[in-house]
């Protein structure tokens, strides 16, 4: 991706700090229950000549916190380094040098859960330098590496849809699930995206076709296997699903089955998505080279704050577009307020965001949402200060 990966200036950093929350919610996918899920919240502060600023970072759903990396690797390495060691060749600070400072000594591949530490870690770190120079992240994403005119939404702006449809313990009939999709579409969210694979047949069959009901059109519903539908009964499912005409059918098998993709890619018409538990740009690669995934026509869900953080994103993209996909392919996971910044900034495809009260919930206070397009604010940084329910966690949170 074009443009230099620099602050405009010296920075010095004079604290970081991290504390693991509880998530806790009577959730679940076909996949995981989110009733002992925990997240990390992390604060750095930096000093620049404008002053000093305080940059927040939270980690993304589905996975778990991060605090004992954080404290026993990344954040020392971070803090032990000079000002000086930050510098690029002019003279200025360098987010890919303050990257190279945290992955210090860090081997390649084993990217699980080491990905995602680095990954708040840095993100926390591009609030504070989007507040020292008075800017809301997407605005100096935008000014850094571009923006493509396209026709899409202009900087600023993203597309952005729910998503929901959990199961929930002794749910009867699909009125919550209806109550979901109507409250989304009311919202004026793009479309809604539901849990699949996680009950039997029948009932995941009749759950999508009264949300299907419900929101008057399949292209207004994706459907969320959470990597069920592998091997040859899998298979016979999604021939099923595809027969609905939905607006895509995301992560139908695990991970790594590149195989499995490339089965379910030569075997359906509707659009395919995957890549929120693909945490490298070395894994994307082979995500796209053996996955059988169609640039243009299926959906990568990369999650920024799970990969490493914004920089290594920058290069995933650099690596697809290379491969013949678009930044409007990329529907990055989880709906934090540093993947709508990237969205917006960048010109990705578009914005998840949770249509349920909570952390991942809808977006900030200051972003307005009209005909399935988030707009965002000029207020300087990230957001998360202007969403209550994210930023509870980080009362009292300092190094």
């Amino acid at each position: 991706m074009t443009g230099a990966c620099d602050a405009g200036q010296a920075m010095k950093i004079l604290s970081a700090a991290e504390r693991t929350v509880d998530l806790g919610s009577a959730t679940a996918n076909a996949a995981i229950s989110f009733d002992s899920m925990t997240a990390s919240a992390v604060v750095i502060e930096i000093e620049t000549a404008r002053g000093r600023f305080r940059g927040l970072g939270f980690s993304s759903i589905g996975r778990f916190g991060h605090g004992g990396l954080l404290r026993e690797r990344f954040i020392p390495r971070l803090l032990n380094a000079s000002a000086r060691d930050f510098l690029d060749d002019n003279g200025e600070f360098s987010m890919q040098r303050a990257w190279a400072i945290v992955m210090a000594n860090e081997k390649d591949g084993g990217h699980g859960e080491r990905s995602g530490a680095v990954g708040v870690l840095e993100t926390a770190l591009w609030d504070a330098l989007a507040k020292s120079q008075d800017l809301p992240l997407w605005a100096l994403l935008q000014r850094i590496f571009g923006h493509p005119l396209d026709g899409g939404p202009e900087p600023g702006k993203t597309r952005v849809y729910a998503s929901g449809g959990h199961y929930h313990a002794g749910e009867a009939g699909h009125f919550r699930l209806r109550d979901e999709v109507r409250g989304a579409l009311d919202q004026n969210y793009g479309w809604f995206k539901l849990k699949f694979g996680g009950a039997d047949e029948a009932t995941d069959h009749a759950r999508l076709l009264a949300a299907i009901e419900t929101a008057g059109s399949p292209k207004f519903i994706a459907a969320d296997a959470n990597c069920s539908s592998d091997g040859k009964a899998g298979i016979e499912t999604l021939r099923k699903l595809d027969e609905l005409g939905l607006r895509w059918i995301e992560e139908p098998v695990k991970p790594l089955n590149f195989d499995g993709m490339a089965a379910a890619a030569g075997t359906i018409a509707t659009p395919l998505a995957t890549g929120e538990n693909i945490f490298s740009a070395d894994d994307t690669a082979n995500l796209l080279r053996y996955g059988g995934m169609r640039p243009g026509h299926d959906i990568l869900q990369i999650d920024p704050v799970l990969s490493y953080g914004i920089t290594e994103y920058l290069r995933v993209i650099d690596i697809a577009e290379g491969m013949g996909w678009n930044r409007r392919d990329f529907f990055p996971h989880a709906g934090h307020q540093a993947a709508l910044h990237l969205c917006a900034g960048l010109g990705l495809g578009g914005h998840e965001t949770a249509s349920v009260p909570g952390p991942f919930g809808g977006v900030s206070d200051d972003t307005a949402i009209g005909s399935g397009v988030a707009t965002l604010s000029d207020a300087p940084g990230a957001g998360i200060e202007n969403k209550p329910a994210l930023y509870r966690y980080f009362d009292g949170l300092t190094d």
